[in-house]
């Protein structure tokens, strides 16, 4: 009897444990976003004790959420940040990393899709239903730009009904701090403004 209660309070220890570190990070994150409130016009949500925050409320004038999401993508489990954004465009396309958008696909063989390659290496894929818009899309130098700055981007999706844009990262805390997010939040407006209605 006494070595199940010994098992029962190891496991709840570290489960409790497990908690606090959880709680923790997530605490770290929120304080980050509360940066984003002094800023920008909206507020920091959090439905739970251990629960991830997510930012609500309106950004240069336009509807924003950022959210935070997980996903496990082959052995890994990747952590991404969502942002949507009421900045409506002209042109609806995609840019996305490329290896990120083949590890999604399922598949490692190449296709059809127009390529771009920056400095790092890194190569990324352009999506449009019209490939002679695309090309001169693709020669814009706000593009060139953004995906050069743009660290760890996944994808990002502009339309007439506004921005999506997802980033990886393995640190939740130094990608949420202020000045690394509002670079980002910057890039992501160059872009959009380029191609606004």
């Amino acid at each position: 009897m006494f070595y199940v209660f010994l098992i029962l309070l190891v496991f709840f220890v570290l489960w409790g444990l497990m908690l606090y570190v959880r709680k923790s990070h997530w605490d770290i994150v929120h304080r980050n976003l509360l940066d984003l409130e002094d800023h920008y016009e909206g507020k920091v949500i959090r439905r739970g004790f251990a629960a991830r925050p997510f930012f609500h409320g309106r950004v240069e004038g336009h509807p924003f959420t950022l959210n935070i999401s997980t996903e496990r993508l082959g052995e890994k489990r990747m952590n991404y940040i969502d942002i949507s954004w009421g900045i409506p465009t002209k042109e609806a396309f995609t840019i996305s990393e490329y290896e990120w958008l083949k590890l999604q696909r399922g598949n490692n063989k190449k296709t059809d899709l127009l390529l771009m390659k920056i400095a790092s290496g890194k190569e990324f894929a352009f999506i449009h239903k019209n490939k002679e818009k695309l090309k001169k899309i693709m020669d814009n130098p706000a593009v060139r730009e953004f995906i050069s700055q743009f660290e760890d981007l996944c994808y990002v999706f502009l339309s007439k009904n506004g921005i999506l844009c997802e980033f990886s990262s393995d640190n939740l805390a130094q990608a949420t701090e202020f000045s690394l997010l509002n670079h980002r939040l910057q890039l992501l407006k160059n872009l959009g403004e380029v191609f606004q209605k």
